[in-house]
């Protein structure tokens, strides 16, 4: 399948998809109003960026032309990787810090005023504050001599005061505050983000300090002798109140040297884990997708699909922002082998999985207004053959929010596995995300037949598009998923 073939076989689906109820006058429709705030958030990790900063030679490619193709793209926000780099220049510690802050303020201000003009929120990344709790390890950028409070209490007070312009900017989102940290890291970075939060404040300004978390398959050392489970907790013990969100990143398509792709057993748990300390702390959940694959053997994009199956799966675990694992890098797609982007910073070339974001992303959005109303309470799942039990299923066994049944629906038959998040509204009202949960890469479809308790008709949204169906007095409902597709399903009367 060509590049074109793989886009073009996605955009085919939705031609075919509107199928309204012959009775839709007589079912009890729920209409969703339009709200501009409140977004699934789709965000660009590594956006369009300053000259010079990827390789030596990538050119200016933080420009309108480039902003205006992130928008169309239907991501709302970037959280900056280069901008903000600097040499170390200056006669102590802290003249170093503040030469540095200046030339992330420099970049931010050329980054901010583009992402305004296109309605996009962004994240700044000055590299004095990113990872400030690793300076006696990587002196690269950070500082060996800021160790105590009074230290950081003095670093941050000049950073954020009334000489700092980006902080006031419409387009300003927060800064990146700290990637993957350790246990042992997350102490150091609850005094950051109070610091930060307290100074923000003083200047009658708002943003987010970005924390992101390792997955379960990062190695033990990370913990300091503590489990993965612990390490969370430590999270939402410390920092999560605070920022009122918890990120992590995790990457669950695998190149195989046999079959040629698998998926990590873990993903689904480490979501289901997250899922549910946010709905015991009343917190949101922030995920990220891979976009390409690199040489941690992580195995590259074969099609739109791969972006359906990402996503949707963690929309049905209650997921309010999707950041991508990268939008920008300087790889060269003329060399087949290499792993690359949805844009190449170094010769301006989009991939075609940029097409496949643009189409997958803005399907999503058209579902916003309704999936924000519901909020996640647990999740169902069936395999398709019950002797073969699906590994990442078998650890959802006996959690605090797995349905072994539900008054309003089950799942009776599934061709392929099959994972369903069950959702509520402040009325009590049901709605569902119906995942076909196998690798896109082998583009199985999977017929599904849910059986419905107190329903007349369903609202579903399906690769973007609203339908409405009768049930039948049976209450069944067979269809296909496509690869990769969710679906939010909705039963009405």
């Amino acid at each position: 399948m060509n590049n074109k073939d793989r886009i073009i076989s996605s955009i085919g689906f939705v031609l075919t998809l509107v199928l309204p109820s012959c009775n839709a006058g007589q079912l009890n429709v729920p209409a969703f109003e339009h709200d501009p705030n409140k977004r699934i958030h789709i965000t660009a990790y590594s956006g369009p960026t300053r000259a010079k900063l990827v390789t030596p030679t990538s050119p200016e490619t933080l420009t309108e032309e480039h902003m205006r193709k992130v928008s169309e793209a239907g991501f709302t926000k970037i959280l900056a990787l280069y901008e903000g780099a600097g040499r170390q220049v200056g006669n102590d510690t802290y003249e170093i810090i503040e030469n540095l802050s200046q030339k992330a303020q420099e970049d931010a201000l050329i980054a901010l005023d583009l992402a305004e003009q296109f309605g996009i929120k962004y994240y700044v990344r000055d590299w004095s504050f990113y990872g400030m709790v690793k300076q006696y390890a990587d002196p690269t950028y950070n500082h060996p001599a800021i160790l105590t409070d009074e230290q950081y209490d003095k670093v941050l007070k000049k950073m954020f005061d009334e000489n700092n312009q980006y902080i006031h900017h419409p387009a300003y989102a927060g800064n990146f505050c700290h990637d993957e940290p350790f246990y042992n890291e997350l102490d150091r970075i609850a005094v950051q983000v109070d610091l930060y939060q307290k100074y923000m404040a003083e200047q009658n300004a708002y943003g987010e300090p970005i924390v992101n978390l390792l997955p379960m398959t990062a190695g033990a050392d990370a913990f300091s002798g503590h489990s993965y489970y612990e390490y969370v907790d430590h999270y939402f013990d410390l920092i999560a109140p605070k920022v009122g969100f918890v990120s992590y990143d995790f990457y669950p398509f695998r190149e195989d040297k046999d079959d040629g792709s698998y998926l990590k057993d873990l993903y689904v748990p480490n979501l289901n884990l997250m899922a549910t300390k946010c709905k015991d702390n009343n917190i949101d959940l922030r995920t990220f997708i891979q976009a390409e694959g690199d040489f941690t053997g992580t195995r590259s994009m074969t099609g739109a699909a791969d972006f359906r199956f990402q996503i949707y799966t963690e929309l049905a675990f209650g997921s309010k922002e999707i950041i991508y694992y990268e939008y920008a890098n300087a790889k060269s797609q003329a060399d087949p082998e290499a792993d690359y982007a949805l844009f190449n910073t170094e010769t301006e070339e989009y991939n075609w999985t940029y097409d496949a974001a643009k189409l997958v992303n803005n399907e999503i959005h058209q579902i916003e207004d309704a999936y924000l109303q519901y909020k996640w309470d647990g999740v169902m799942y069936k395999c398709a053959n019950e002797l073969i039990e699906n590994i990442g299923f078998s650890y959802l066994k006996g959690e605090k929010y797995t349905f072994t049944s539900h008054p309003r629906v089950s799942i009776e038959n599934c061709e392929r596995d099959a994972l369903m998040g069950v959702f509520k509204n402040e009325a009590n009202d049901d709605a569902f995300m119906l995942v076909n949960y196998t690798d896109p890469y082998f583009k199985f479809n999977n017929k599904v037949t849910l059986h419905f308790n107190n329903a007349k008709g369903l609202l579903m949204y399906r690769l973007g598009q609203k339908m409405v169906v009768d049930l039948p007095s049976s209450g069944n409902y067979t269809f296909d998923l496509y690869p990769g597709e969710g679906r939010f399903i909705i039963p009405i009367n």
